[in-house]
């Protein structure tokens, strides 16, 4: 449990530790209802707490006001306040209340609005709102990178096909002289274009998931890295291969009408 109303009547002595607290100074699981000295006072302790994403704040270790006002000072001197917030409110309405708190405390002891460091307020809302923002220019810079991968691979494809129906120019020909129509040799030159274009593109997904699993298994440990887990949602796998699907035969027109314009005369006479 978290400190409570009967700990701040009756000034218990009881503490909540930090989880990074718990495993500096107990190596077994059971915690709760043991003591830690702090300062020659044996404290109790009743809970432990989590925060995922800032490791300096496990490492802190909350008593009951009153608790440590008679033991150390007896006085009223609060020099930090800690507020909590239903998230549902959204983050913008999270940053303006975190405005109007830090208009009313300068307020009620008289200080400048305009004075930046008189009162310091540190609002997760805000950082919350700065990470948002970086990650979504990273999505568009790795938007654009994956598009220009994608057009670099649907680029180098057809270049490949153009070169293949260069090679293959004799064989077109005779196939155009035992009566194969022009739909016909299109259809197949666009055909291979989308079946090199589909099996790079599981290729590149079985490649892309075996990274990501690498990473995964590199950071699973790592509370201070940003990215852990990584994954790519299954609809934007399915969309980027459907799009490299389209584009390569779009592309494949090129190559296949190269080949329909051979004329069967000057193909049979390719050496």
């Amino acid at each position: 449990r978290f400190i409570n109303q009967r700990d701040l009547q009756q000034s218990t002595k009881v503490i909540v530790i930090g989880r990074l607290v718990k495993e500096d100074l107990f190596k077994t699981q059971k915690v709760i209802g043991e003591y830690i000295d702090l300062n020659n006072i044996q404290y109790k302790v009743v809970g432990v707490y989590q925060d995922i994403g800032d490791d300096n704040e496990e490492r802190i270790i909350y008593m009951p006001l009153t608790t440590a006002q008679r033991i150390y000072g007896n006085n009223d001197y609060i020099d930090q306040i800690n507020l909590t917030y239903n998230l549902n409110m959204g983050l913008d309405n999270a940053i303006a209340l975190g405005t109007n708190i830090e208009k009313r405390i300068k307020k009620i002891f008289n200080i400048e609005p305009s004075d930046q460091r008189a009162v310091r307020l540190r609002n997760r809302a805000t950082e919350a709102n700065q990470i948002n923002q970086f990650n979504a220019v990273l999505a568009i810079l790795v938007l654009i990178i994956g598009l220009g991968t994608l057009i670099a691979g649907i680029v180098g494809i057809s270049n490949i096909m153009i070169f293949i129906v260069k090679e293959r120019t004799k064989e077109i020909g005779i196939r155009r002289a035992l009566g194969a129509t022009p739909a016909e040799v299109r259809s197949q030159i666009i055909l291979e274009s989308v079946f090199l274009t589909i099996l790079a593109g599981v290729i590149g997904i079985i490649l892309g998931a075996l990274v990501l699993y690498g990473i995964n298994a590199a950071t699973m440990d790592q509370t201070d890295f940003p990215y852990t887990n990584p994954t790519v949602p299954i609809p934007y796998v399915l969309g980027a291969l459907g799009l490299m699907i389209l584009l390569g035969t779009l592309i494949g027109i090129i190559p296949a009408q190269r080949a329909v314009s051979i004329k069967p005369i000057d193909a049979l006479r390719e050496e």
